[in-house]
């Protein structure tokens, strides 16, 4: 294949292009980016290639009278004698457009693949709004996408990524310890200088500091960066916000499609412990979802916590617990099982819930007595919470089935579980009994998920 040298010449390569051509706020073409393939000529030897949509776009911004965009994205493309507002906020792109109608050819210039993690997503529905809103005889808004960072920075490490777990925690909430420690592959893009070496100190504490990270930085910028090393060597990395890692751990471990930890897998002491068959059960009460938002009230040893972690992996789970070693029982299983999404609360509840964000679910494994008040906290916070509660005592029973009664709680449910398991003696098997436990489910119709903060 001919060496290719789109754009080196131009602007900076990975770039993309919202255009509005003819009257302004009536025809929006979208975004549009290139980027430049593996140099093996010389500067003097190489021949540029463009196709037709590289013509297109540079066809756009030669007759642009205004570029808008980020200043890096700007003066990438700016053309001389052509006016630019430097901005990347849809709602202030959109009222400067609607203030200034004496341009009539307008660039919007975005970073990367318009429809991968990318501010166009914004941008279009501010944009279509507006189309809406002065009636729908306007033109149609037309996107160009260009090439994104996950096909440049794979194709430059030499690695697949149709088998690569792909996302982002630029500017949003990413359990990347969860999809590192679960997928062979997971590719990222990162936002901040300290962002490779906060991700490799967690890593190396959830013993996986063996994993590679393949690092890139600017990426077809003149000073682009790539590299590879092992996580334990970059817990003290500096680099250039602008980077995305894959993350390659060849012994990772497959997610389960069900909870199911067994009890002898956790680390044990003389805190109580919910048993894997109530554990079982309770779980499937709680329906979660992969971003729930849990509190594990009365955690124990935390073995409901860390299986809440795992199963919501993308949502937050608080475990409260007012016992010391208890406590540190947590924290050495949320190390064992890398449940980076677990966060520990030494305290006594209702009180220690007060400044948590609002739950979409919460289990109730403990309550010394304030069980009451902890369902008033809990649905002051979301009425629409689900709640599952384990009683071992019919005092304990008695007070949870006041407690529904009080709030009126349309869905109320009671299971009682009896559960044996077989001890060998001799060459028999006996049944040996588990105590008996009531579970408690309580929930007000509507939608469980509340907004995450």
């Amino acid at each position: 294949m001919r060496n290719v040298r789109r754009w080196k010449k131009l602007c900076a390569p990975v770039l993309a292009a919202a255009c509005f051509a003819g009257t302004v706020g009536q025809n929006f073409t979208g975004s549009c980016s290139f980027v430049q393939a593996a140099e093996t000529e010389s500067e003097t030897e190489a021949e540029t290639v463009y196709s037709q949509e590289d013509l297109e776009l540079l066809n756009s911004l030669d007759q642009a009278d205004l570029l808008i965009g980020a200043r890096r994205m700007v003066d990438s493309v700016r053309r001389p004698g052509q006016d630019a507002f430097i901005e990347y906020r849809s709602q202030e792109i959109k009222d400067y457009i609607d203030s200034h109608p004496e341009y009539n050819n307008i660039v919007i210039v975005l970073s990367g693949d318009v429809g991968f993690y990318s501010g166009a997503k914004k941008l279009l529905d501010v944009l279509q709004q507006n189309r809406l809103a002065q009636g729908t005889t306007q033109p149609e808004i037309q996107v160009q996408c260009g090439i994104s960072s996950v096909v440049y920075f794979m194709s430059r490490i030499g690695l697949s990524w149709d088998d690569a777990k792909i996302v982002s925690a630029h500017g949003r909430g990413c359990n990347l310890i969860s999809y590192i420690r679960n997928e062979k592959k997971v590719f990222a893009i990162l936002g901040t200088s300290d962002g490779v070496a906060i991700l490799a100190k967690k890593l190396v504490e959830y013993g996986m500091g063996n994993v590679l990270l393949y690092v890139g930085e600017n990426l077809s910028y003149d000073n682009e960066k790539i590299f590879v090393k092992k996580a334990d060597e970059l817990t003290e990395y500096t680099g250039d916000p602008l980077s995305v890692i894959c993350a390659v751990n060849e012994t990772c471990e497959k997610r389960l499609e069900t909870h199911g930890i067994r009890d002898e897998e956790f680390i044990r002491g003389k805190a109580p412990m919910t048993k894997e068959e109530v554990r079982t059960v309770s779980l499937f009460k709680l329906r979660l979802t992969e971003d729930s938002i849990c509190y594990d009230v009365g955690a124990g040893t935390g073995s409901l916590s860390i299986e809440m972690a795992l199963r919501a992996h993308q949502g937050k789970v608080w475990a409260i617990e007012k016992k010391e070693d208890a406590v540190e029982l947590i924290r050495q299983n949320k190390v064992k099982f890398a449940a980076d999404n677990l966060e520990i609360i030494e305290g006594l509840a209702p009180e220690a819930l007060t400044d948590l964000p609002a739950p979409t679910h919460a289990f109730i494994g403990g309550s010394s007595g304030n069980l009451k008040e902890i369902v008033r906290l809990l649905i002051e916070k979301n009425p629409q919470v689900r709640i599952v509660i384990n009683c071992i005592t019919l005092e304990t029973v008695s007070e949870a089935l006041e407690t529904a009664k009080e709030f009126g709680f349309e869905e109320n449910e009671i299971v009682q579980l009896n559960a044996s398991r077989s001890k060998a003696i001799g060459r028999y098997h006996m049944m040996m009994g588990e105590n008996p436990i009531y579970i408690i489910t309580l929930q007000n119709p509507g939608n469980s998920n509340v907004e995450k903060k």
